[in-house]
């Protein structure tokens, strides 16, 4: 029996690696926004870089809706197989993208990825998995794409202490996705199929030999007899007939349910701050390193109470972890508002001069490697006269003239910065939005990419307690990973009817995952028109009415039988 244990556990552990890669590929892309996009020209608050971050989800709902049909079809093991090279794709083509329409395309394909992945891994699971185990080791899923989430933050982290080229780091942070992506292939190849597929697929002898190994001879034999029966019993009804009677006026409080959750889980905001991070906690103050390490943080408090949660939920039950959790994650979201509205602004002529430098030696460094191309593994220069000297460990090119027309007119915008931005120097500003508007307004009439010097600014001008608004956004993570994370899918998989789960999961996690796509592709958007105060209030606000849609509508589903919610919840 111990073997057996080692070997389920191996097996629903390899099955869950593609949730590791989901959560990687969700939120690595959080540490290249800075770098990326000034290499496609992209503009802050622009609809492209919300995209360029969410798109992914528009593969995820096209995966969740084949995932289905496909794994019923191919198999759950060729399945996982498929969402592996998907994930090393994406790593590939993001990696080596010369343009922005194939970076979204390896995008888009990622998140095919991410939809078989999110929907396949924890059905193989449960379908292999001894019952007296199942919920245990289906929930590996939920936990290693919270792990897979905290990984891309190490991961970025690493990159940028690592590789300072800021026209190479973002490829290294969304290409070493390849790696595990690889490694899941592999893997996956020495798991067996789902005994359940194989029954049904009339290939009886595989599956019975499978579920001996998973669980003994005695306790195999029993299943499949438990399986067979139901295979043999289940009448197949087509997905119209399904739909027609899902949206009847007895399940309205189940659509309400599900709908209700689905949505609200993303409208907390959610994936904007996993997606957003770094840019989050840089726009409190703290600079690009600290900025990363925090997030790294947030992902470590991501995957310590996902472990927490997974220990209450059927403990405390469903709705008193809502309640806390909804509740922790409003409060935080009013005191990050209310931080960032008492938040002030103000810049010096130091301040001013060395955003001007950094700025400048970025676009040198351009021209330089363009004119030069033996100077791509070079790590540091300095620039002085007109006059570059470039640095490689221990080898030394200095006083190379490489500056060019071009050079010297990065030269001209660096003066002409200065003496505008003169405008700014000493002057206090109360609002967010005020600083942006000053800032954007000594531009005009100029050849001054504004965003390049935005983030500087910022960062050294805003007066805010930083260290509350890290505290506040952890709380935030923290009252997620208890309640709407881990209580929603929960809760999708208790409150449908057995004929009906799998279409009706399907209908509410596109739901949740429109809902995503909205959150991520507008916060810039909010963040440029509205400023960090506004966004976050309008967060919380989302978060105060799921508390009394949590009141309204929730039911508690702990201890009770799937056929006693079916009869208590269908009217």
């Amino acid at each position: 029996m111990k073997k057996n244990n080692f070997y389920i556990i191996w097996v629903a552990f390899t099955a869950a690696i593609g949730g590791f890669l989901l959560g990687f590929d969700g939120s690595v892309i959080s540490g290249a926004i800075p770098f990326y996009k000034s290499v496609f020209n992209l503009q802050d608050g622009s609809f492209m870089i919300g995209f360029s971050v969410s798109c992914i989800i528009w593969g995820a709902i096209l995966g969740n809706l084949i995932a289905g049909p496909l794994s019923d079809r191919i198999g759950r093991k060729p399945s996982l197989l498929i969402a592996a090279l998907l994930f090393t794709s994406t790593g590939l083509m993001c990696a080596f993208a010369n343009s922005i329409e194939v970076f979204l395309l390896g995008r888009i394909i990622g998140g095919l990825g991410v939809g078989i992945a999110i929907l396949v891994a924890p059905v193989y699971i449960a379908e292999i998995a001894p019952a007296k185990k199942r919920g245990w080791l289906v929930s590996f899923n939920q936990l290693l794409i919270v792990i897979g989430l905290s990984a891309a933050y190490f991961s970025n982290y690493f990159i940028l202490k690592t590789v300072e080229d800021p026209l190479v780091n973002w490829r290294w942070m969304l290409g070493v996705e390849t790696i595990p992506a690889i490694l899941y292939f592999l893997s996956v190849l020495f798991i067996p199929e789902s005994p359940r597929w194989l029954i049904m697929h009339g290939k009886d002898e595989a599956a019975l030999k499978i579920l001996t190994s998973v669980d003994g001879e005695e306790h195999a034999w029993k299943e499949y007899d438990e399986i067979k029966k139901t295979v043999l019993t289940e009448k197949k009804v087509s997905i119209a007939a399904q739909a027609k009677e899902l949206f009847t006026k007895k399940m309205k409080l189940i659509l309400i349910i599900g709908f209700g959750l689905g949505i609200l889980q993303q409208f907390s905001g959610i994936n904007a701050i996993l997606y957003y991070a770094p840019m989050v906690f840089e726009s409190a103050g703290g600079g690009r390193d600290a900025a990363f390490m925090q997030a790294i943080v947030l992902g470590v408090v991501f995957v310590v109470m996902t472990v927490v949660s997974m220990f209450l939920i059927d403990r405390l039950g469903r709705k008193p972890l809502l309640y806390m959790g909804v509740g922790l994650m409003a409060l935080s979201l009013t005191i990050t508002g209310f931080l960032f509205k008492n938040a002030t602004y103000q810049v010096n002529q130091h301040q001013i001069a060395a955003a001007a430098e950094s700025v400048f030696k970025d676009e040198f460094w351009v021209v330089a490697k363009k004119q030069n191309s033996t100077l791509t593994g070079y790590d540091d220069f300095s620039v002085a006269d007109n006059k570059a000297t470039f640095k490689k460990k221990n080898i030394v090119i200095s006083s190379l003239n490489l500056v060019d027309q071009e050079g010297h007119e990065i030269e001209l915008r660096k003066d002409a910065f200065i003496k505008n931005a003169a405008v700014l120097k000493d002057k206090v500003f109360t609002s967010e939005l005020d600083f942006y508007d000053a800032i954007k307004s000594m531009a005009n009439g100029t050849t001054i990419n504004i965003d390049s010097y935005k983030p500087l600014l910022l960062k050294d001008g805003i007066k805010i307690n930083s260290f509350f608004v890290l505290i506040s956004i952890l709380g935030f993570i923290a009252g997620f990973s208890i309640s709407l994370g881990p209580v929603m899918w929960a809760m999708f998989s208790e409150i449908f009817p057995n004929r009906l789960r799998g279409l009706a999961i399907s209908i509410v996690g596109a739901a949740n995952a429109i809902a995503s796509f909205l959150v991520a592709t507008l916060f810039p958007i909010q963040l440029a028109k509205l400023g960090s105060s506004g966004t976050y209030f309008i967060y919380a606000g989302f978060m105060f009415f799921c508390l009394w849609f949590v009141w309204k509508y929730i039911v508690e589903t702990k201890g009770k039988t799937l056929e006693q919610l079916e009869k208590e919840l269908i009217k």
